[in-house]
Parts: C-alpha cells; sequence; structure tokens
C-alpha cells in the first residue's frame, strides 16, 4: 500500500469517533434531565396527595361543624384551610345522611414555576355525641381514606 491511500482515513475516523462521543453525550444529558424532571413531578404528586389527606385528617379530627345538623342531606360546606406555601388545600364535607358525611380534601401545589397539579382525598366518617354532647366523626372503614382521580 502506498502513503497516499492510507492518509485520507485516519480524519474520517476522527470526527466520526467525535460525532458518536458527542451523540451519547447529548443522549445521555436528555435522558438524566427527563429523569430529574419526572422525579421532580412525583414529589410534587406525593406532597399534594399527602397535604390532602392531612387537611381531611385535621378536619375530622377538629370536627367543628355547628352547621352540619342543620344541613340538607347532599348539602355541601366548603372550607379553605391555611395555605403552607407552596401547598393550598380546601375541604368539602357532604352530608349522606343523618350522621354520615364524605369529607373531601383537596391539595394543591402552588409553586411558581412548578407544574399545578391537584389531588384529592375522600374519607366517609359517621357523628355521634358523646355525653356532654359533643360531636365527633370517626372515620367509617380501617383504611379510611380513598384517593379520588380527575381526569
Amino acid at each position: 500500500m502506498n502513503a497516499g491511500s492510507r492518509s485520507g482515513f485516519a480524519l474520517p475516523a476522527a470526527l466520526a469517533c467525535v460525532i458518536l462521543i458527542a451523540v451519547v453525550a447529548t443522549a445521555a444529558l436528555f435522558a438524566s434531565g427527563q429523569e430529574a424532571s419526572a422525579t421532580r413531578a412525583a414529589i410534587l404528586d406525593q406532597q399534594a396527595t399527602d397535604y390532602a389527606e392531612r387537611s381531611a385528617r385535621l378536619t375530622i379530627a377538629n370536627w367543628n361543624c355547628p352547621d352540619c345538623d342543620s344541613l340538607p342531606v347532599g348539602g355541601v360546606i366548603i372550607e379553605s384551610n391555611a395555605d403552607d406555601n407552596p401547598l393550598e388545600s380546601i375541604v368539602y364535607t357532604t352530608k349522606l345522611d343523618s350522621a354520615i358525611y364524605l369529607v373531601v380534601a383537596e391539595g394543591r401545589v402552588v409553586a411558581p414555576g412548578a407544574t399545578r397539579l391537584a389531588r384529592r382525598i375522600a374519607i366517609t366518617v359517621r357523628t355521634s355525641r358523646d355525653s356532654l354532647g359533643h360531636v365527633h366523626a370517626v372515620p367509617l372503614f380501617p383504611q379510611s381514606w380513598t384517593p379520588i382521580y380527575t381526569m
């Protein structure tokens, strides 16, 4: 072989290697960015779900509903809880029967720059009066809450 035919092979091989390395590095950076984005979204989703559950449980634990007795079946009381930036919640208490209520809490993430999302938790409770006449709410089921998925 003469020297002239081999001298043109090194430059294309080196350029192909550089391009291949650049493509692999770009793909790795893109994949890691997508993974970080998915992880952030999963964390926000869990925070919204936990905040909704916390709001519903606080409403039940601190049951103070003087209007509940006079509320007609199917009536709803809407309460907005104090916001814990970047989280906020709204609790809907619906009268299902004379002593059975559905407490639905919606937890929302409202962080600037974050994806706005909301998750709902529903807990069915029964109310009863103690010997002093105070009304208490107790969840009906051992695994008392149910996530509500919206489309």
